[in-house]
């Protein structure tokens, strides 16, 4: 089953033209899952300005840089989200 999501993840990436793909790794650090964790609190705001809140970080500047760098182990929506956000990725 993990090896199922990873491809499912990893054809997102590519399909969708992320600059970075989610590796194991990726998956394994706890910036990213600060923001794999989060997927039920990005559903309950619906991807507004409430989004970022849901990652765990410091402060918003360690909250933008984790979804920068893990959004495409989320997939395109969250990446997505991002760049609407204009994040400085």
């Amino acid at each position: 089953m993990k090896l199922s999501a990873s491809l499912v993840l990893f054809s997102a990436a590519l399909a969708f033209g992320q600059a970075q793909t989610c590796t194991q790794e990726m998956i394994a650090s706890d910036d990213c899952a600060a923001v794999i964790d989060a997927n039920a609190c990005y559903n309950q705001f619906r991807w507004n300005a409430q989004t970022l809140q849901c990652i765990d970080g410091k402060d918003n500047a360690d909250r933008q840089r984790k979804a920068c760098k893990c959004c495409s182990c989320v997939g395109a929506v969250m990446c997505n989200w991002v760049k609407s956000q204009k994040f400085t990725c």
